[in-house]
């Protein structure tokens, strides 16, 4: 019952992260040198340049006992000024000044308390209690909690506690000075509570962590606010914690506070942090500086908490909703938010760093991630943004036990193919690990150590050993949609037996691509505004396509000018020319498929003495690094983070720049941006290949131009593509050879029966001829050089006289070949009486054809070459079967009339 009146009446305090300096009074200020010996402030030697400070200013060197030097030189002042702001540029341009930045509010991250949960389920669900059961733990593991305070007497706590510190009142008392200090006391218990007293709770830490309580929040403050969490860092790191938690942040990149991680990184501690509770995915810190593991919450279900924030930027997830533990005095209660799921990560990794005390921080840190669980398919909506999973302590014990740590899929094939294609991936279990794939987090029924995929998706591998499952990182298929352009072809028709040697080559061009690179994209938006982390407009992007296959070059430009006045959104106001605050520039870029490179980090550049002016920047790997201190110039330089992580990346897709002005004033005015990409295509011609069907079928030759071998009457087809490497065949498109009869019989229309003198027109009408009443005509055979011509009539002129009057037909042949080939008859050619019930018309009509067919009932199934003018007139009836075809640029009549005399 006592239990069940705390989390009734436990005041619900409901606390949002706050972006502001505390009370807006405070900041950090780091000299160029070192003014003094002593861990005192002399106000008037150290911090001259003060206005008024005699009367209102309170600072201290908080970091003064390290053995930093950068730490040394850094003071935390206090100033009553109703502006700030104005402060800070009227001072920041001093030369003994190497950066002044406001010190960030920084809260404790958790949420009103959740009376429903009455057990500890957390630790049943990251299997605590079988891991123990696998390795009970040797060394005894020191773990700081840096919160705004920790009851060192808890009756479940004391038996691991040691001794601690307060820092933000600078004496040996962590303890709470009132029960609304709750909060590192109830993370203490998820750290380190006494397992197996038979009192409260247990921790996944199996009585192998030892407590060390920094209280980091002043007896006079909020008791949800942390006002010196730094302070609380740096002390832990000098008094022998290996981990350190943080269940507290902010949002905004803070060079002091980097500082500070990194010494505590350099003294070998282990920093855990909570991603927060802003239900989005900007970054909160400490959590997501480099070096911090950062910890995202989960629900019971293993999907995201509704509360936590998220990103590709935290690293692993935990149980964070609802989570018994300790709270002053002598008390428990439930809490969620991610401050809850940070000292669970913590907790196990220190259990863990007991049963292995020969991992190195590193290994430590990727066995928690090849370990955890994966939960991707549980939240698809935040793929890659809930780190590797939900941690899983029992298979991070068993796995090391059985020595398997990791699976890895390999693959036969390229991961970006096209449509048609196959992937095989293989699995890396051996002996008697087993394995389980799985395609957009959903089991594909598939257990075998190899299987072949014809699509895309993200497909992942599931090896098993007894009680160890590892899940390997999702490996990405993607479908290439860069698709070669189609070759274009003439097709041929040629005579029977033609002695010309290019008649039979099929010619096709190609279009020309450069597929390959480098291509250079730019940004075509306008001017972006950046200070203390607000920004004028969404960052800039660009679309980016026609580069084929896979990266093999990246380097990025960014022309940007940091001036000296103003905010964020100013940047078309004048400069004034004077020391901007070049140090509070970063940039990243970040890639179609989400992944961010830092291209630059906030303190790389120096403050120097005037403003820089617009530059361009380039990045590029191998060049120069940037001079730490340095002013900005343009110029190639290398990026802070290797740009080689984007190679064998698909670059399809939209490319974003990041920029960030980490401090108010002198804003970051980003006005041009542009990717210059080159893939790893090694030949840049494109392919031709000639097939014998449309699909599947014989390659018969490669290259732009076929010859083909065809000697008979007939139309053979052939099929060609086109391919560029890294991109996709084009479609097959049909090629045709026509090898047409000699000779070819046409006619031309005459008035008169015979008149060896007279001229007639070029033969256009084609067989049959229809006729109505008698006509008379000259009918002509092609083809046949200076060779005679023999008639079915028996004539052997080259033409001859005809009277349409009667259904009949002739034929024709030349008596010899240029080439020698056999002699071969001619089509018939026709003259039907328009009276005859029936004909179907299957000859193909030439260009320039000016004909009519005229016929009771009328069937057609061929070709109208274009231009031409055709009527079709049945008597009865007109028919269209497959076959016809008529181009657009031909007069076409079909209609039902007869003879009209």
């Amino acid at each position: 019952m006592i239990r069940i009146f705390i989390l009734l009446f436990l005041p619900i305090l409901l606390y949002a992260q706050n972006n502001t300096p505390i009370k807006d009074t405070e900041v950090y200020i780091k000299l160029r040198t070192l003014k003094s010996t002593t861990s005192t402030v002399d106000l008037k030697k150290e911090l001259g340049f003060l206005p008024n400070i005699s009367n209102n200013i309170l600072a201290t060197k908080p970091f003064f006992n390290t053995k930093s030097q950068d730490l040394k030189k850094i003071y935390r002042v206090k100033i009553s000024s109703d502006d700030i702001n104005a402060l800070i540029l009227k001072i920041k341009d001093n030369p003994d000044i190497d950066y002044i930045e406001k010190v960030p509010a920084r809260f404790c991250i958790s949420t009103p308390n959740d009376p429903s949960v009455s057990s500890q389920w957390s630790l049943a669900k990251v299997k605590a209690f079988d891991a123990w059961d696998i390795n009970a733990g040797t060394n005894i593991i020191k773990i700081a909690v840096v919160d705004n305070a920790v009851q060192s007497n808890h009756v479940d706590l004391q038996g691991n506690m040691l001794a601690g510190f307060d820092v933000a009142d600078n004496d040996t008392n962590p303890n709470p000075v009132n029960t609304s200090f709750d909060h590192g006391t109830h993370v203490a218990g998820i750290i380190g509570a006494v397992s197996n007293n038979g009192i409260g709770i247990a921790s996944a830490g199996n009585n192998k962590i030892k407590i060390i309580p920094v209280k980091a929040t002043s007896d006079l403050s909020n008791p949800r606010s942390i006002d010196a969490g730094y302070e609380g860092i740096v002390w832990a790191a000098d008094n022998g914690a290996n981990i350190i938690n943080c269940s507290w942040g902010g949002d905004g990149f803070v060079q002091t506070e980097k500082l500070i991680i990194d010494y505590a990184l350099s003294k070998g501690c282990i920093i855990v942090a909570a991603a927060g509770n802003s239900n989005d995915e900007v970054e909160l810190y400490p959590a997501a500086y480099p070096g911090v593991i950062s910890v995202a919450s989960t629900d019971v279900d293993d999907k995201k908490s509704s509360f936590s924030s998220y990103g590709t930027w935290v690293d692993i997830s935990a149980p964070g909703r609802g989570i018994l533990s300790s709270i002053p005095t002598n008390a428990y209660a439930s809490f969620g938010g991610t401050s809850m799921a940070s000292p669970l990560v913590a907790s196990c990794l220190g259990f863990i760093w007991s049963c292995k005390p020969s991992l190195t921080i590193s290994q430590l840190e990727n066995l928690i991630k090849v370990t955890a669980d994966d939960i991707e398919g549980l939240n698809p909506t935040y793929l890659g943004k809930m780190g590797a999973g939900r941690i899983n302590l029992l298979k991070a014990i068993s796995c090391q036990e059985l020595n398997l740590i990791e699976a890895n899929i390999s693959t036969i094939g390229s991961t970006y193919f096209c449509k048609g294609e196959n992937v095989i991936l293989n699995s890396s279990a051996t002996g008697l690990q087993s394995s389980e794939w799985f395609k957009n987090g959903i089991t594909l029924g598939l257990t075998q150590n190899s299987i072949t995929v014809t699509d895309s998706g993200l497909f992942q591998l599931k090896i098993t050993n007894g009680s160890c499952s590892i899940v390997s990182k999702s490996k990405a298929l993607t479908i290439n949609k860069n698709i070669s352009p189609s070759p274009v072809i003439e097709n041929k028709f040629i005579p029977y037996c033609s002695t010309n040697l290019t008649d039979k080559i099929l010619v096709s061009t190609v279009q020309t691509i450069d597929f390959k690179g480098p291509k250079a994209f730019n940004y075509t938006g306008g001017p972006v505004g950046y200070d203390n982390f607000e920004s004028s407009s969404t960052n800039p992007k660009i679309l980016v396509s026609g580069i084929g296959g896979l990266l093999a070059n990246i380097s990025v430009s960014i022309t940007w000018q940091k001036k000296d006045q103003g905010l964020y959104n100013s940047c078309d106001l004048v400069d004034q020319g004077s020391f901007p605050y070049n140090e509070e520039v970063s940039f990243k870029i970040k890639s179609p498929s989400g992944k961010i490179i830092g291209l630059i980090n906030a303190g790389t550049y120096g403050k120097g003495t005037t403003t820089s002016g617009v530059i361009t920047t380039t990045f590029q790997d191998g060049s120069p690094s940037i001079s730490n201190g340095s002013l900005p110039s343009s110029g190639i330089f290398s990026p802070a983070e290797s740009l080689s992580g984007f190679l064998n990346e698909i670059p399809a897709g939209y490319w974003e720049i990041i920029p960030n002005d980490d401090s108010f004033g002198d804003p970051l005015c980003v006005t041009g941006f542009s990717i210059t990409l080159s893939s790893a295509i090694i030949n840049t011609n494109p392919e031709v290949t000639w097939w014998d069907s449309k699909v599947g079928g014989n390659l018969i030759q490669t290259g732009l131009n076929y010859t083909s071998t065809a000697t008979n009457i007939g139309k053979y087809n052939y099929f060609l593509k086109n391919k560029y490497e890294g991109t996709c065949e084009s479609e097959r498109i049909l090629a045709s050879l026509e090898i047409h009869k000699i000779p070819e019989i046409k006619a031309t229309k005459i008035d008169i029966i015979y008149n060896p003198n007279a001229t007639f027109n070029t033969p256009t009408i084609s067989s049959p001829i229809t006729f109505c009443n008698t006509e008379y005509y000259v009918l002509t055979a092609l083809g046949c050089g200076a060779s005679a011509v023999n008639w079915s009539n028996a004539q052997s002129n080259n033409w001859i006289h005809v009277v349409a009057n009667a259904n009949q037909s002739f034929t024709a042949n030349c008596q010899t070949y240029a080439g020698g080939c056999p002699i071969i008859q001619s089509d018939d050619f026709k003259l039907i009486s328009a009276n005859s019930a029936s004909t179907l018309i299957t000859q193909n009509i030439a260009a320039n054809a000016n004909q009519t067919f005229i016929l009771q009932n009328l069937k057609a199934s061929n070709k109208i070459a274009t231009p031409a003018k055709i009527e079709y007139n049945g008597t009865k009836s007109v028919e269209l079967n497959p076959g016809f075809e008529v181009s657009g640029n031909s007069v076409f009549k079909a209609e039902i009339k007869g003879c009209t005399n």
